[in-house]
Formats: structure tokens, C-alpha cells, sequence
């Protein structure tokens, strides 16, 4: 009976999932008509805050508990798949052509990075830290607010009416996370009944499934021919995965940083980083050989995660 049940936790959660993101993906497009404004930017910030939820409660919960490891780990690790695992699946599917901004995001989310790298060295990440790196989310929208956002849009009664879209974007993010929540649980549950071992769930499963809202939204913007909300939510959802999701870890408890993510994941993931702008670089895309790239390079790091 409790294997049925989970069942259909788990077929409802995949309706949700991919009902929501349905839901999402067409407020994200009126949203930026009605404001103005690029697809890729609001995707870059409202989507992106909107699916990056569970990674934030995630990582502030385990720094609260003094689990430094889920705390690091997850931010990092959900940075290194939003781009290696998703935005290669994305890409291989189809060629993902983006608007020229995308570049400067991009080596913004490069810079970052290489910053908390930085921030890493000594082994910790300090309250201190943690601040400077909110501070630099902050100063990021306020350029955004000041440089790409018009809030000018029409009134009337069947006029454009951009916060009603973008309350519908945040609602169906929700739902999207909702569902990612139902399946990853369920999916745990009936891999332990079928005697999948604990560490393989914990590597596959659970490690992928905070970043399960971000793969829904960015397969069905590719599906639909909508290439500026595929990238720019993965790259938003890495810019809060470094700044805020371990911005805000580190100001409730210090971090210490272990030394597989100094090793091996920060390395990785500041190569994918390097690649993705090399790649908007040279032809403001995302094409299929730098899809299969970003999926070597997530292999390397299933491999290493399971047999080093």
C-alpha cells in the first residue's frame, strides 16, 4: 500500500512539475513584454529566484544545523549542474541562440565565482564573506534595475498587466518547486524498496533533484523555441546559487570548505563557466559540441563523486 501511495506522490508531483512550468514559461514571456525587456533578463532574475528556492532553504537549513558540507556542496554542486547537466542536455537538444547581454552575465557569473574561490582558500567562509557576496547580489539588481528595467507599461483595463504575470511566474515557480519536492521524495522512497544503496540515491538523487526545478523550466524554454529563458535562468540560478544560497549560509553559521570542493567541484565548475562564456563569445550561442563539453565534464564529476 505505502508503495502505491508513493506512486502517485510521484505522478502527481510530475504533473506538477510539468504543469507549472507550462504556467511558467508562458508568464515569464507576457512578463517580459509587459515590462519591456529581454526574455534572457527576466529569466536572469525573477525566474531564477523563483526556482533557486529549494537550493537556498536547503543550504540555509544545513548551515543553521552546522552541516557545512550540505551547505557548500549544494550551492556549489547545483551551480555546476545547472550549467554542465542541464544546459548541456538543453543544448544538445537544440542550438541555444541567446542576445548579446548574455556574454556580460556570463563573465559576471564567471567573476563571482572565481571570487568565492577565492573567499575559500583558507579553508572557511566567514559571516564576513557571506555578507560581501549578498552585497554583490544586491548591487547586481540595482545595476539591472537601473539599466534594463522599465516599469512604464500600459494601463487600462485590457491593457498589459505585468505584475499579474509576474505573480503567475512566482505562483507557477512555486508549483514547479512543489513538484520537484513530491518527486525527488518519492523517487528516494522507491529506490530504498528496491534496495538501491544509500549512496547511490544520495549522489544521483538527491543531489540533482534541488536542481530539478531549473531542468523542467529549461527543457520545456528549449521545447518551446524559447532559447533567452533556457540560459538566462541558468545562469541567473548560478549567480544566486554562489551570492546568496552561500552568501546567506555563511551569515547564519561560518562554513568550513572541504577539500573535495576546493579539489575537484569549484575547478570543474569554473571550467564550464569559462566555457559557456567562450561560447556566447564567439557566436552569442550555446551550440550542440559545447552541449556535449558541459556533459563530459559532468560525467568526470559523477565519476570522481563515486570512485575517487
Amino acid at each position: 500500500m505505502d508503495i502505491i501511495v508513493t506512486s502517485v506522490i510521484f505522478t502527481v508531483g510530475l504533473v506538477f512539475l510539468i504543469k507549472g512550468s507550462d504556467l511558467f514559461i508562458g508568464a515569464a514571456t507576457r512578463t517580459a513584454r509587459d515590462f519591456g525587456v529581454s526574455e534572457f533578463i527576466i529569466a536572469l532574475v525573477l525566474a531564477s529566484i523563483a526556482t533557486t528556492l529549494p537550493e537556498m532553504t536547503v543550504s540555509a537549513l544545513a548551515a543553521y544545523r552546522g552541516e557545512s558540507g550540505i551547505a557548500v556542496g549544494n550551492g556549489v554542486g547545483s551551480a555546476l549542474a545547472n550549467i554542465a547537466l542541464i544546459l548541456g542536455v538543453s543544448s544538445m537538444i537544440k542550438p541555444l541562440r541567446v542576445d548579446r547581454i548574455a556574454l556580460k552575465n556570463s563573465l559576471f557569473l564567471l567573476g563571482v565565482t572565481g571570487y568565492l574561490a577565492l573567499l575559500m582558500m583558507d579553508g572557511t567562509i566567514s559571516r564576513l564573506d557571506g555578507l560581501s557576496l549578498i552585497l554583490i547580489y544586491a548591487a547586481f539588481l540595482y545595476y539591472l534595475y537601473k539599466n534594463q528595467v522599465s516599469l512604464g507599461s500600459p494601463d487600462g483595463e485590457n491593457g498589459p498587466n505585468p505584475w499579474r504575470d509576474t505573480a503567475i511566474m512566482f505562483g507557477s515557480g512555486l508549483l514547479v518547486v512543489a513538484g520537484a519536492e513530491m518527486v525527488i521524495r518519492s523517487a528516494v522512497e522507491i529506490a530504498r524498496a528496491a534496495g538501491i544503496p544509500e549512496v547511490v540515491i544520495g549522489l544521483t538523487l538527491v543531489s540533482i533533484g534541488t536542481s530539478l526545478p531549473e531542468l523542467t523550466n529549461s527543457l520545456m524554454a528549449t521545447l518551446r523555441n524559447l532559447p533567452n529563458i533556457s540560459v538566462g535562468n541558468i545562469i541567473g540560478a548560478d549567480i544566486l546559487d554562489i551570492l546568496m544560497v552561500i552568501g546567506i549560509a555563511a551569515l547564519i553559521r561560518p562554513l568550513h570548505v572541504g577539500g573535495d570542493v576546493l579539489r575537484v567541484t569549484m575547478p570543474l565548475t569554473l571550467t564550464v563557466m569559462l566555457a559557456l562564456s567562450v561560447s556566447l563569445k564567439r557566436n552569442s550561442s550555446v551550440g550542440r559540441l559545447t552541449g556535449a563539453v558541459f556533459l563530459a565534464v559532468y560525467a568526470v564529476f559523477l565519476y570522481l563523486q563515486f570512485f575517487s
